[in-house]
C-alpha cells in the first residue's frame, strides 16, 4: 500500500496541478462571456479529443519504460537498451503525429458545422484552437520525459513540473487575453508558451542528471530507425483507440449539449470540468498503478501484480466514493466557482444542482474503468479491452445519452454518459479478473 501511495501521490497532484491549468482557462473564458466560455470549451473539446489520441499512442511509453526496467532486474544491458528505444521510438512518433494532426485541425469548422453546432459558436471555438494546436508538440515531449522520470522515481519533479507551468500559464493568458486584448486566443498562445519553456527547462534538469543522461535522444544516433515506433504503435493504438472511443462518449455529449443551446453548452463545460478533477485524480493513481503493474511484468512476477491490483482497486473505489459525497453536498460552491450568477442567468445555477449527482455516480464507474485499463496496458493487454470500451460507450453510452436527451434533455445526456462509463467499468474488471487468475505465464496472457 506505501508503495502505490508513494509515488501515486505526487502523481495524482500533478494532475491536479495540471487540472488547475485548465480551470484557470476555463474561468477567463467565463470572465470573456458565457460566448466564449460555450465556444472555448468546445474548441478545447476538439483539441483534448485530438491529443488524447496522440498523448495515448505517445504515452505508452511508460508503460514500455516500466516493463524494460523490469526487465533489467534480470538482463541488465538489454533492459537499458530498451529504454533508450522506446525514448527514441516516442520522439520520432511525437514528431510526426503532432505534423499530422496539425493539419487535421483544418477540418474542425467543417465538422463543427456538420455536427449542427452554432454559427457563433464555432468562430469562438476556432479562435481558440487556432492558437491551442500548437501546443501539441511540447506537450507529446513532457509525456516521454514524465515517463522516464516516473518509472525510476523521480514523480516529485513531475509534480513540480507540473506547477511551473500552471505559474507560468496563468498570467501569460490572462495578459495575452485581457491586457492585449487578444480574447480567446491569448489563452490559447498562453498555453504554447507556458508548455513550450517548461519542455525546455525540464529536459535540461532530467539529462543533467547521471541516471537519465544515458538515455538521452541525441546520443547514440545510429539506433534511430522507422521501426522503433512499431512497439508504441502495436500497444498505443488500441490504447489511442480506446481514448478516443471513450471521447467520443463523453464529447458526443458536448454536441448534443451544443444542439440544446448555447446555454446548455455553457453548464456541459462546468459539468466536464467536474468529471476532469476526478478523472486526473484517478489517472495519476492509475498510472502509478500500472507502473508498478508493468514492473512486475517485465520481472514476471504475478504475485505483486495481484498485490497491486487488490490494493489499488480499495484505494480507488474509497477515493472515489468520497468525491462523490463532497460534490453530491456542496454544488453551490461549484456554480459559485464559474461564477454563474454573475453571468445574469441563474437558471444556470438551478440546472447544476439538479444535474450534479449524475456526474457524481459517474465518478466511481469513471474510477473502475480507469483503474481497470491502466492495470491491464501494464501487462500488455490491450485488443480486448479495447473492444470492451467500443461496446460500453458506443453501443450502450451514445444511443443511451442520444434516447434520453429526448425526454431529459441534459439529465438524459449524462445518464447516457453514465451508462457507458459503468457498462465499461464492469467489462473490464471482470476481464481484469480473468486474468489474474489464469495459470499461464505472463508473457503468454498478454496475447489475449
Amino acid at each position: 500500500m506505501k508503495k502505490i501511495l508513494s509515488l501515486a501521490t505526487p502523481l495524482i497532484i500533478s494532475q491536479l496541478i495540471s487540472m488547475a491549468l485548465v480551470l484557470t482557462d476555463v474561468w477567463m473564458m467565463a470572465k470573456l462571456s458565457v460566448a466564449d466560455l460555450a465556444g472555448g470549451g468546445l474548441g478545447a473539446s476538439v483539441y483534448t479529443f485530438v491529443f488524447l489520441v496522440a498523448g495515448s499512442t505517445v504515452g505508452c511509453v511508460a508503460n514500455l519504460i516500466a516493463i524494460a526496467y523490469g526487465q533489467a532486474v534480470a538482463r541488465p544491458e538489454f533492459g537499458h537498451k530498451q529504454i533508450r528505444l522506446a525514448i527514441k521510438g516516442a520522439v520520432i512518433l511525437s514528431v510526426v503525429l503532432s505534423v499530422l494532426l496539425t493539419l487535421l485541425f483544418a477540418f474542425a469548422p467543417q465538422f463543427l458545422v456538420l455536427a449542427k453546432q452554432p454559427e457563433s459558436t464555432i468562430g469562438i471555438a476556432m479562435a481558440y484552437l487556432d492558437t491551442l494546436k500548437w501546443a501539441m508538440l511540447p506537450t507529446l515531449l513532457l509525456l516521454i520525459l514524465r515517463g522516464l522520470t516516473s518509472n525510476f522515481g523521480d514523480a516529485k519533479s513531475v509534480m513540480v513540473m507540473s506547477l511551473v507551468t500552471v505559474l507560468l500559464n496563468v498570467p501569460l493568458s490572462y495578459w495575452l487575453a485581457f491586457s492585449f486584448g487578444m480574447g480567446i486566443a491569448g489563452l490559447g498562445i498562453g498555453t504554447v508558451l507556458a508548455a513550450s519553456i517548461v519542455l525546455i527547462g525540464y529536459g535540461i534538469w532530467v539529462f543533467k542528471r547521471p541516471v537519465y543522461y544515458k538515455y538521452a535522444p541525441w546520443l547514440h544516433l545510429e539506433e534511430y530507425t522507422w521501426k522503433l515506433i512499431l512497439p508504441l504503435i502495436s500497444m498505443g493504438l488500441p490504447i489511442a483507440i480506446a481514448a478516443a472511443l471513450e471521447m467520443g462518449l463523453i464529447y458526443g455529449g458536448t454536441l448534443m449539449s451544443g444542439m440544446i443551446g448555447v446555454a446548455a453548452l455553457a453548464l456541459h463545460q462546468i459539468l466536464l470540468q467536474c468529471l476532469s478533477f476526478t478523472w486526473n485524480i484517478n489517472f495519476g493513481f492509475s498510472q502509478a498503478a500500472a507502473i508498478l503493474v508493468g514492473k512486475d511484468f517485465g520481472n514476471d512476477n504475478l504475485a505483486g501484480i495481484k498485490a497491486t491490483a487488490k490494493r489499488s482497486f480499495t484505494l480507488v473505489t474509497i477515493l472515489s466514493a468520497v468525491l462523490a459525497v463532497v460534490f453530491l453536498v456542496w454544488p453551490d460552491a461549484i456554480a459559485n466557482l464559474f461564477q454563474l450568477d454573475e453571468q445574469g442567468d441563474s437558471h444556470l445555477t438551478q440546472m447544476l444542482s439538479s444535474l450534479i449527482w449524475v456526474v457524481a455516480l459517474c465518478f466511481v464507474v469513471d474510477a473502475w474503468q480507469l483503474l481497470a485499463m491502466n492495470l491491464l496496458r501494464g501487462m500488455k493487454i490491450v485488443i480486448v479491452p479495447t473492444i470492451m470500451s467500443g461496446i460500453g460507450y458506443w453501443v450502450f453510452g451514445l444511443p443511451s445519452a442520444w434516447y434520453l436527451m429526448q425526454h431529459y434533455q441534459m439529465a438524459g445526456i449524462w445518464c447516457g454518459i453514465l451508462i457507458g462509463l459503468a457498462v465499461t467499468g464492469i467489462m473490464l474488471l471482470i476481464h481484469l479478473v480473468a486474468k489474474l487468475k489464469t495459470n499461464m505465464p505472463l508473457q503468454q496472457a498478454s496475447n489475449y
